[in-house]
């Protein structure tokens, strides 16, 4: 569906008008002017000047990378992501901002994919899924904004909540079943400020029956999700420091209390620990506010703890893995180093930590000689953390 010819476009916070701009065919801003009465629903990221606006909109598109994007593309016939993204109207199910043609009379209510139906079109071509619930009736607005390389779709149940269905990389299902091991730690720990997946059947690339996971939005017309990476832009950064404080300083500055900023980045930092999860980068950690008073809620649930595990380690290299010397993608390069954050060590439980892993038998790859790898690793894991929690700082063995 092309949207008229209008190179001006109103950027959207619900009805809100926040600024005006001008978008050419590639999806690209040119000119914009900002509404200076409605300055505190203009993006956050995109406050500090033009630069980190055009940054704001080129960060909602769906990535370049996503497997399978290319061809979708293709399919679709645009030229690129950021076309996609001005052709269904920036439309996202994390937030409540969208674009509106300046002589468009569309409403919120008429566009918004929380409350109207609609079909993923790229995700379904990059997916290919045989999901287990039938998708509403097709509409004209699609969904094109959803960050991540891995290949995801959103879908609508048949009592309308909305879901994404996640994939995985290559031709193992571990990361979708390491989503399920994520759950069932944090559900043991009485956690509940995580994100839950179920397993659902995909049709993989080769025609076959696949495995992916699915999980329900957190967010919706009264929740929209920040990243913690669109937090940071607000402020200036020094060179190779690390994200902790800045974030704190900002989340602090929105409203959040100093010990709900602590209490949860002490169990998430423990817990990705425990799991191995290499991928709690900037924009896997979020918060929540109410789109409408602006109110910080908190902490978004957990979500995207895939990359754990050992995924992507092959089982020949799974005995020669140094836990002291895992590499991680978050606050600090050196995994254990990310625990010298940690003030409340006892905040995860290690006796409530025996997880079964029968979920890994799913898997097709090497499971038989994969499974007893995995639990010798996690069980070094927990051993080390029982050494943190009794006052060794492990880190300090770590020069780096």
């Amino acid at each position: 569906m092309r949207i008229g010819n209008s190179k001006e476009y109103f950027l959207m916070h619900k009805d809100i008008r926040v600024c005006l701009m001008d978008i050419d065919d590639e999806g690209n801003i040119g000119r914009v002017r900002r509404n200076e009465a409605e300055i505190e629903h203009f993006p956050l990221g995109g406050r500090m000047n033009d630069m980190k606006f055009h940054e704001w909109w080129r960060d909602r598109a769906i990535p370049k990378t996503r497997h399978g994007a290319k061809t979708a593309l293709q399919k679709l016939g645009y030229s690129s992501t950021n076309s996609a993204l001005v052709n269904n109207l920036a439309l996202s199910l994390s937030d409540c901002y969208w674009i509106m043609p300046r002589e468009s009379e569309l409403e919120w209510k008429d566009v918004n994919l929380f409350t109207n139906d609609f079909v993923d079109t790229f995700g379904e071509i990059t997916l290919n899924s045989d999901y287990i619930i039938d998708l509403r009736n097709k509409t004209r607005f699609n969904c094109a904004t959803s960050q991540g390389e891995l290949q995801k779709k959103w879908c609508i149940d048949e009592s309308g909540r909305r879901y994404m269905i996640k994939g995985n990389y290559g031709e193992s299902y571990q990361q979708s079943l390491n989503e399920m091991f994520a759950s069932e730690l944090h559900k043991m720990q009485g956690f509940d400020n995580y994100t839950k997946y179920s397993l659902v059947k995909l049709q993989t690339d080769m025609g076959s029956d696949g495995l992916g996971c699915m999980s329900y939005d957190f967010c919706g017309e009264k929740i929209e999700c920040i990243s913690a990476w669109e937090l940071l832009q607000t402020i200036k950064l020094k060179q190779n420091e690390s994200y902790y404080y800045p974030l704190k300083e900002v989340c602090l500055s929105l409203g959040m209390k100093e010990d709900e900023y602590t209490s949860f980045m002490d169990y998430q930092i423990m817990t990705d620990y425990l799991i191995s999860n290499t991928d709690r980068h900037m924009n896997n950690i979020s918060i929540i506010r109410n789109p409408d008073t602006l109110e910080l809620l908190g902490f978004a649930p957990i979500y995207d703890s895939g990359n754990s595990m050992f995924y992507n380690v092959s089982y020949k290299d799974l005995s020669r893995v140094k836990i002291s010397d895992i590499k991680t993608h978050s606050f600090v390069e050196k995994e254990s180093r990310l625990l010298q954050y940690v003030r409340n060590r006892d905040c995860v439980d290690l006796e409530k930590a025996d997880i079964d892993f029968k979920v890994f038998e799913k898997d097709i790859l090497e499971r038989r000689v994969r499974i007893p790898l995995l639990k010798e690793l996690f069980d070094k894991k927990k051993m080390s953390l029982l050494a943190f929690q009794s006052g060794k700082d492990i880190w300090k063995n770590n020069k780096h």
